[in-house]
């Protein structure tokens, strides 16, 4: 199964349990995480003078490492915002270089005791091959960019990023039909996000299904407007 943008404590309750008792009744041996388990607000390069300065990095934090302690992910594609951290390691302000470095630092302990592969967020190297498909944050942001990730690397692909569950065909003469698995974050919670039209489209999403080494049979479950995920019967 594969899910994504959960963004620490923005998290949607509702979603959240339906994606957790999926995986309890489905029981997958590959879990993916396609990143944003954190929302990293206070560091983002806007956020001076704004109210998202004030967002505490601690309950962000804390959520996200019970997030990964519960949903146990085997595959780890860190998305954006949990970069964020990484890259503010080198910040010339010690303060925020130390505090960034020690969250970065127990959510990468916390993936080790899981036992978690990791991908960095990087359009090259931040993808996992598995079952014919690419899996990954993406890195691509508009409405055809579930498309454009599959024409990019030539397979279809499985992301996050954009907040939109939703099966897409590639313009390719090899099938490419992919996927974005929406999020799991609470979409009222991201105020920068509620002046887009494309938030109309938004929703939370589970891919599941069966891979092989080489091919891969997969469902997309969603759900809108704060209902929970749909599953089909029996599953």
């Amino acid at each position: 199964m594969a899910v994504g943008c959960t963004h620490g404590n923005l998290v949607s309750p509702q979603a959240r349990a339906d994606a957790l008792a999926f995986k309890e009744r489905f029981k997958p041996e590959v879990r993916f995480d396609l990143g944003d388990m954190i929302d990293t607000a206070c560091f983002r390069a806007g956020a001076p003078g704004t109210k998202d300065e004030a967002v505490s990095p601690r309950d962000d934090h804390r959520a996200a490492l019970e997030w990964l302690e519960e949903y146990e992910p085997t595959h780890l594609a860190f998305g954006n915002h949990d970069w964020r951290l990484h890259e503010l390691m080198s910040h010339p302000k010690a303060i925020v270089a130390t505090l960034a470095g020690d969250l970065w630092r127990e959510i990468n302990e916390t993936l080790a005791i899981l036992h978690c592969e990791t991908r960095p967020y990087d359009i090259e190297r931040g993808w996992f091959y598995m079952g014919g498909h690419a899996w990954g944050h993406g890195m691509m942001y508009n409405l055809f960019a579930v498309r454009d990730h599959a024409e990019m690397i030539g397979l279809p692909v499985v992301i996050a990023h954009l907040h939109a569950p939703q099966q897409v065909e590639g313009r390719t003469i090899r099938d490419t039909s992919s996927f974005c698995v929406g999020g799991l974050v609470d979409d009222n919670n991201l105020g920068y996000g509620r002046r887009r039209r494309n938030s109309l489209i938004h929703g939370h999403g589970v891919v599941y299904g069966e891979i092989s080494d080489t091919e891969a049979r997969l469902w997309l479950a969603r759900s809108a407007n704060g209902q929970p995920i749909q599953f089909p019967p029996g599953v």
